[in-house]
């Protein structure tokens, strides 16, 4: 599905990442974790196309350079959730997600009517339907998020990418998010790549990880092989304590901090 061959990319002062090489597959759930600054975002805006300067190496889409692609074209296959975005506040739900259907209107002006089954069922997906016609700005910042994931399933691409997707919703909708991009997953046979600081939910739903640190992806594979002991504490820089979930066979993490203990002045 996409190929990344020797990608390097920088600013004009700075290289941010060099050589990488890997390749995703359909039916995968990536999730690219690692600490701040290892280069997760700037590589997912990559991968999407949104960055197409200043880069050495390729990126094959469907064995067809990524930069080949026009917009409109790359937008049926290629679906992004940014970490934020600028929807206006006077967007009704509805009209959040009709964007995107974007990709297969002939004109703006003329709606995508054979789409609406589509987004409805991706309204559903997201627990939406009650709030179609709710304004963007009067949604908590859990809901903005979901309508938000709705729009990229409503855009029916085959990988999806989404950058920190869970981070403003509760337990409740965290797990409900993950479990319907695992569902796309194993029943569609999409692609989903996250990049997440929830190490633990990552571990629980994806099937991959990919640890990056300082620009190198310097771990990939099943949860179970990149989440060392040694490699994590590592890559952190803290102390972690690793066991396996009882209810699920995931592994989870726990960072801690070793307690000194504080003498006591007798008197």
């Amino acid at each position: 599905m996409l190929e990344v061959q020797h990608l390097s990319f920088g600013y004009t002062d700075q290289l941010l990442f060099s050589d990488l090489s890997f390749s995703l597959q359909p039916g995968e759930m990536v999730g690219i974790i690692g600490p701040n600054g290892a280069g997760k975002t700037t590589l997912l805006k990559n991968l999407t196309g949104l960055f197409q300067h200043n880069w050495d190496g390729q990126i094959l889409l469907d064995n067809r350079p990524l930069t080949d692609y026009p917009p409109r074209e790359r937008a049926k296959k290629i679906g992004y959730v940014p970490q934020e975005s600028d929807i206006p506040d006077f967007f009704t739900v509805e009209e959040v997600v009709a964007l995107g259907r974007f990709p297969y209107r002939s004109s703006f002006f003329h709606p995508d009517r054979s789409g609406l089954d589509i987004m409805n069922q991706a309204m559903a997906t997201m627990e939406l339907t009650d709030l179609r016609q709710r304004p963007f700005g009067k949604l908590s910042g859990g809901e903005k998020q979901r309508a938000i994931i709705a729009s990229v399933l409503a855009q029916q691409a085959n990988l999806i990418f989404l950058d920190e997707p869970t981070s403003a919703l509760d337990l409740k909708h965290q797990q409900s998010i993950y479990k319907a991009l695992q569902t796309l997953t194993r029943d569609f046979n999409k692609t989903m790549v996250i990049v997440t600081h929830d190490i633990n939910l990552a571990s629980q739903y994806c099937s991959r990880l990919m640890l990056m640190a300082e620009g190198r992806v310097i771990r990939d594979g099943a949860p179970a092989e990149v989440l060392q002991f040694p490699l994590i504490q590592q890559t952190y820089g803290v102390q972690v304590y690793i066991d396996i979930n009882p209810f699920n066979q995931a592994l989870y993490i726990i960072p801690y901090d070793t307690i000194e203990q504080v003498p006591v002045n007798k008197i």
